[in-house]
């Protein structure tokens, strides 16, 4: 019996279909090797739809204090805007001019009709803040020393009992260029001692202005940009060992 062998100019099926077996191979390994190139080892492909990654956001500092913490007479310069960027914080700054524990102002100070005392700013903070400052105190000299004391208490007991997990801080009060009267002492202390009952860390500065009429703009009472950045300097300072792990 003769065994049929079919043929296509010459070459047998068999012969064929194995060239194209082979083309179709060698076709997919160089569309594999060009999609690739220049890909480092154990690359693996992703999907263009994958989603964007979003930065974290930045930590909230939130800043309570008087007009050294609003920043008058520095040019737009204020010492807690300069420490939010060197840690990389967003800061809100409720410092309003005049104001004190105990002390309240009006527009001639805070450019309101009526600012309230420390406690009283309490209300504008929004959101949980990572961290809290409290900045101040020379605006409450010309009030009795215990009253002083009571209102600091009160207002660290306050921030401690609604911001449980927030970082809180409390500046010891600044001066201008001139010595600080003893009264300023005194309320150092009893600040201090009020933020220690409540369990907030005081960060004692020192008085970073005194001494130094070049640190002090020309009302004679503000720090000017200068000053400012020293009062930052100071309380970077300060905020280093309390803030390491």
């Amino acid at each position: 019996m003769k065994v049929l062998r079919r043929e296509v100019g010459g070459m047998p099926l068999w012969a064929i279909a194995l060239v194209i077996i082979a083309t179709l191979v060698m076709a997919a390994f160089l569309s594999s090797a060009s999609a690739t190139r220049g890909k480092a080892p154990g690359y693996t492909p992703t999907s263009d739809a994958s989603a964007p990654t979003i930065p974290a956001p930045m930590p909230l500092a939130v800043f309570i204090g008087d007009s050294y913490t609003q920043g008058a007479g520095g040019n737009g310069v204020k010492w807690p805007t300069l420490v939010g960027e060197a840690r990389g914080w967003d800061v809100d700054n409720l410092g309003l001019g005049g104001t004190g524990y105990m002390k309240t102002s009006d527009v001639n100070g805070c450019g309101r009709t009526f600012c309230g005392a420390y406690s009283d700013v309490v209300d504008e903070i929004v959101g949980t803040p990572s961290y809290i400052f409290v900045a101040g105190g020379r605006n409450d000299l010309s009030l009795p020393l215990p009253d002083i004391a009571a209102a600091a208490d009160a207002l660290f007991g306050e921030l401690r009992e609604r911001y449980p997990q927030t970082k809180i801080f409390v500046i010891s009060p600044w001066f201008d260029d001139d010595a600080p009267p003893t009264e300023l002492g005194a309320a150092a202390a009893a600040i201090q001692a009020a933020a220690l009952q409540n369990k907030v860390v005081y960060l004692d500065t020192g008085q970073p202005l005194q001494g130094r009429p070049d640190l002090i703009s020309e009302d004679g009472v503000h720090p000017n940009a200068d000053g400012y950045r020293a009062l930052a300097a100071a309380v970077q300072t300060a905020l280093d060992p309390a803030l390491a792990p």
